[in-house]
């Protein structure tokens, strides 16, 4: 058992191996396919097929990126537009990073089909990513790639933006490739600006850079030497011009059929031709000319239309789809904050009504409150005038009996009067002489403020005013004022005439009793 678990362990790890290479062998066919794209297309183009048989579900949106690239750097755009649409299904919304490349892709092949605003479309895209996520090489190169799109639609003062752009980003990055190819769009622009002193000194100074710095990078070589060949010729310099147009032809696979090889024969043509060379002038047009054949330029852009229609179509789809589902969700947000204003439009609602209740409620507990202390005062002011009606029919009765013993008294003997007198003390002593005292003390109680109030309004009032205007407020009747006083009904009637004109009520049709209810 020992001996079997190492070659157990060893078939086991023999088999993840095995199963993990397998898994990404597409990846080593177009790894060859990339060696092999600029010397045996036809090899290259095998191993494209072979990784597309090897291929898993999962790795395919890889595969056609990798693939659309390839084709890309051949110039074979309609494959590349294809492979790019294809990419761009299964990334797009779902990997940023990728979806970006793929923007890469489009931006390129759309600038090389000089279809500039549509590639400007795809690099302002790009540069935002870039921007977004701080990668300084890549934005720079966005920005250079910005002005030359502009350079092409010949608006120059964007273009200047930004290079200007790009100049500030490595200011403080250094990276001489980068360098050498901002400085080379400078001196395009100044030489479009026509400024051709300041154009020569930064093509200059970019191909001096890449020499200082031994920069072997093609692409920029490329770049640097193609800018010096084009501003030589059009500044009819032919030993300059044919110098670099000849360099150009070092950075480029010799008879590839592609569109920086048939540049580089153009203007390796037409800088034989300022000098004059018009044997090497003829041989290097029919080359170009034969590339340009090869290239089948026409069928090519038959298809990269149709590829290009059909992926503006589904780009609209797409973004029609996302406008819907934007829209949908507007009304989804909506229709929540609807509901959400009506719910709490109930609940402020019932929270009103609620209040206004409880404020009715209350209002009326004070109404209630008020009319039963109003009901008490009338009830105090009833026993009031009830007590001092009783009060004064005592004292009537006392003082007829006082009267009536007294009569008496000058009828009895000696012997008796003693006891009459004691008698008649005891009536004196049970007598209350001061009940107009009791009545004002209970009726302050009930208006503590009446007395006072009329005093400050009307200052020369006597006593009895004073009690008549109380018993006029209590709402008695004349006959019962003039019971409790002991006069007559018209004495009465006349004590208010005589306080009505105190009160300088006399030419009003204001009535006395409601008036000092006021009070």
């Amino acid at each position: 058992m020992g001996k079997r678990l190492p070659f157990t362990w060893l078939l086991l790890l023999s088999f993840v191996l095995y199963f993990g290479q397998e898994k990404k062998e597409y990846e080593q066919y177009l790894n060859a396919a990339n060696q092999l794209k600029f010397k045996d297309w036809k090899k290259a183009e095998a191993n494209i097929q072979q990784a597309r048989k090897s291929v898993g579900d999962n790795d395919l949106g890889d595969f056609y990126l990798e693939t659309a690239k390839i084709y890309s750097d051949v110039n074979y755009f309609d494959l590349a537009l294809d492979y790019a649409n294809k990419a761009y299904h299964i990334f797009w919304g779902k990997d940023e990073g990728k979806t970006a490349k793929i923007d890469g892709v489009f931006a390129y092949t759309y600038s090389q089909l000089n279809d500039t605003r549509k590639a400007i479309t795809y690099y302002r895209k790009l540069l935002n990513f870039y921007q977004k996520k701080k990668q300084q090489t890549e934005t720079v190169k966005a920005l250079n790639n910005l002005g030359n799109a502009y350079l092409v639609l010949s608006k120059l003062d964007s273009s200047r933006y930004y290079f200007e752009e790009g100049l500030k980003a490595i200011e403080t990055y250094d990276n001489p490739v980068l360098k050498a190819f901002v400085f080379s769009n400078f001196g395009k622009l100044n030489f479009l600006e026509g400024n051709h002193i300041k154009a020569e000194d930064y093509l200059l100074e970019a191909n001096t850079i890449l020499e200082k710095n031994g920069i072997e990078d093609h692409k920029s070589n490329y770049q640097v030497n193609y800018n010096l060949a084009n501003f030589y010729i059009e500044t009819q310099n032919p030993e300059k011009a044919l110098l670099y147009a000849q360099n150009v032809g070092k950075y480029i696979t010799s008879d590839g059929v592609n569109f920086d090889n048939t540049n580089y024969l153009r203007t390796l043509y037409k800088a034989y031709q300022l000098n004059k060379d018009y044997k090497h002038s003829a041989e290097t047009f029919k080359k170009y000319d034969s590339i340009r054949d090869l290239l089948n330029i026409e069928e090519k852009a038959v298809n990269v239309e149709r590829l290009k229609v059909q992926h503006d179509y589904e780009l609209q789809k797409k973004l029609d789809k996302i406008e819907q589902d934007k829209k949908n969700m507007l009304y989804v947000v909506m229709f929540i904050i609807l509901v959400l204003v009506i719910v709490i439009s109930i609940l402020l609602l019932i929270n009103f009504r609620n209040k206004a209740e409880k404020l009715r409620l209350e209002k009326k507990l004070i109404e209630n409150r008020e009319k039963q202390l109003g009901i008490d005062n009338q009830m105090k002011e009833k026993m009031l005038v009830y007590k001092s009606m009783e009060q004064s029919k005592i004292e009537e009765i006392f003082k007829s009996l006082l009267e009536q013993v007294n009569v008496l008294k000058s009828k009895l003997k000696d012997s008796e009067l003693n006891e009459v007198s004691r008698i008649i003390n005891e009536i004196k002593l049970n007598t209350k002489n001061d009940s107009w005292g009791d009545f004002e003390y209970h009726f302050l109680n009930i208006h503590e403020s009446f007395y006072e109030n009329l005093d400050k309004k009307h200052p020369g009032l006597t006593n009895y005013d004073k009690r008549l205007a109380a018993m006029l407020k209590l709402k008695l009747s004349t006959k019962e004022i003039s019971n409790l006083l002991n006069v007559t009904p018209k004495t009465i009637e006349n004590s208010r005439t005589r306080l009505r004109k105190k009160m300088n009520l006399t030419n009003t049709k204001e009535d006395l009793a409601q008036y000092l209810n006021e009070l």
